[in-house]
């Protein structure tokens, strides 16, 4: 038995041979007496457990009638809505690989995920619909546009796409625990984003020993999430998890805003937000007086959340934030603050179930509290990337996920994030952690935003430079920003130049501050 099954199996975890995801996350709530509950509220209407069971079984139907073979790919470029819940589920129990990507990209990157994913069949609206038809005109997948169903197409959409005949002999294909199902999409922080490939066992595994067990998603709560269902971080927290416990989950089709967010609290008594940093900002930017008493927490994942955001949120609101880190390569949240136990400025706690180690640039073990490589195992590690040989044999190791991020743990066990190694700056023959000084300048009252990354000097030497968005009208000089850090940071971790920005920092479409298209324009 593997290392990652043993561990499953410690805890209780050893799936059955014969498995669908599916079964785990809709299916089971229909034998566990829940048909009626509510399972979507959408747009005025609330959508029970049995009516999403049976659209998801339709789905599947549809899908091996019309020619879905065991493991063909399924991709999905929808908003947050019902059709998107049905069309992921209902692939899944097909026996289909699933992969999902942001509804609103460009026609080239719908172009690179057409021939990356190689789809059978594709779930496209109203969002995607413009440029992912120009994408697939020169495509021979999705049997050359016959397979694209269109949520929002009235005429030939996915309601009368559902409503066909279905074959005598459309049974879904048999899976097992440890055949793929999903492909989550890496950010592509340093290349084009690549899928990592997870099996029917990796979700429900990590669905019960940190949903469940570690933060306690409970069958009565309302969820909510600002980041949209594509990213594999609200997959989980607005999705498979309520689902998984028989909750409830609110979704919404347009793009998040303070002000969409606070008015779906409000109205649907929502008990359970997904969030990230950078929406978190902009709801304490507005001065709306919001009632958020409905919520027990708020999830913080996606990208690094400063001391100073995470205070201010404290101070003006009072809700939990249970901030956290995952990656693609996990499916989900593996160190991370629980109810009850947050410690602001750290990551919090190995959620139990995972293994995790700190290793030098030697391959040898840091001494507590010192920085090093985070080396992850459990069973919800991916397989591998989908057609990167080389980068799976770097990063997904015998069941350990080796993922260039920096960490160091302190003596009472709460770790802290440094930042990606790639981004860590060697001033003055010693490594700087960016995070750190963003931290340290988000103190400054004019401070909206900054990022800081490594920078050459006049003498060729690498030095801190930040970039900083500052509120309007603030009418802060460089040498101030400058002295400002001087007096809360080692010196040779200043910054050594700043430059002001008119606009916001560029973000990817995980609403991550793209460091690398900055550090190409300051370079």
């Amino acid at each position: 038995m593997s290392d990652a099954m043993t561990h499953a199996s410690s805890h209780g975890l050893a799936f059955p041979d014969a498995f669908n995801m599916a079964d785990y996350f809709v299916f089971a709530n229909i034998a566990a007496g829940r048909a009626d509950k509510t399972a979507i509220l959408f747009e005025g209407r609330a959508i029970t457990y049995a009516e999403v069971a049976a659209k998801v079984e339709r789905v599947a139907a549809r899908l091996v009638s019309d020619g879905l073979l065991p493991e063909q790919r399924v991709l999905i470029c929808m908003q947050d809505r019902p059709e998107f819940v049905y069309a992921w589920f209902g692939a899944i129990k097909a026996g289909a690989v699933v992969a999902q990507v942001n509804p609103l990209l460009p026609v080239s990157d719908y172009g690179y995920y057409l021939d990356y994913v190689k789809p059978q069949f594709a779930f496209i609206d109203a969002a995607s619909a413009g440029n992912f038809a120009k994408a697939a005109q020169h495509t021979r997948h999705c049997g050359k546009g016959a397979n694209i169903i269109n949520a929002d197409d009235a005429a030939y959409g996915f309601r009368s796409w559902l409503d066909r005949d279905i074959a005598l002999d459309a049974a879904s294909w048999p899976t097992r625990k440890d055949d793929p199902a999903v492909w989550l999409f890496t950010s592509g922080t340093t290349g084009q984003s690549k899928g990592a490939v997870h099996s029917h066992a990796h979700f429900p595994f990590n669905t019960e020993v940190y949903a469940k067990r570690f933060i306690g998603i409970r069958e009565d709560d309302i969820t909510i999430a600002g980041p949209r269902l594509f990213f594999g971080y609200a997959t989980g927290t607005n999705l498979m998890f309520p689902f998984a416990v028989g909750a409830t989950t609110v979704l919404f089709k347009e793009q998040p805003s303070a002000e969409t967010l606070f008015a779906l609290i409000e109205g649907r008594r929502a008990t359970v937000l997904t969030s990230v940093p950078t929406l978190i900002n902009k709801m304490l930017e507005t001065e709306l007086d919001v009632d958020l008493s409905s919520l027990r927490f708020m999830w913080s994942a996606g990208e690094a959340l400063p001391r100073e955001l995470h205070q201010r949120w404290d101070k003006r609101f009072g809700v939990p934030i249970i901030d956290g880190i995952g990656s693609a390569e996990s499916f989900h949240i593996y160190i991370s603050n629980r109810p009850g136990d947050i410690k602001p400025g750290s990551l919090g706690k190995l959620v139990p179930g995972y293994k995790a180690k700190l290793l030098n640039d030697d391959g040898a073990p840091v001494a507590q509290g010192d920085v090093g490589a985070l080396w992850l195992r459990g069973a919800s590690a991916a397989l591998h990337y989908q057609g990167a040989y080389e980068k799976s044999c770097e990063h997904l190791r015998g069941g350990w996920i080796v993922s260039g991020d920096k960490f160091r743990q302190d003596a009472d066990g709460y770790w802290y994030y440094e930042g990606r190694g790639d981004d860590l700056i060697k001033s003055g023959g010693i490594y700087v952690s960016p995070l750190e000084v963003e931290n340290c300048l988000m103190q400054h009252d004019a401070v909206r935003e900054c990022c800081v990354i490594g920078r050459r000097d006049e003498a060729g030497l690498e030095k801190p430079f930040a970039i900083v968005v500052t509120h309007d009208d603030a009418g802060l000089e460089a040498e101030q920003l400058i002295a400002f850090a001087k007096e809360r940071l080692a010196r040779y971790k200043a910054p050594h130049g700043v430059a002001f920005r008119a606009t916001p920092l560029p973000r990817n479409d995980r609403d991550k501050i793209d460091r690398k298209r900055l550090r190409t324009e300051y370079a």
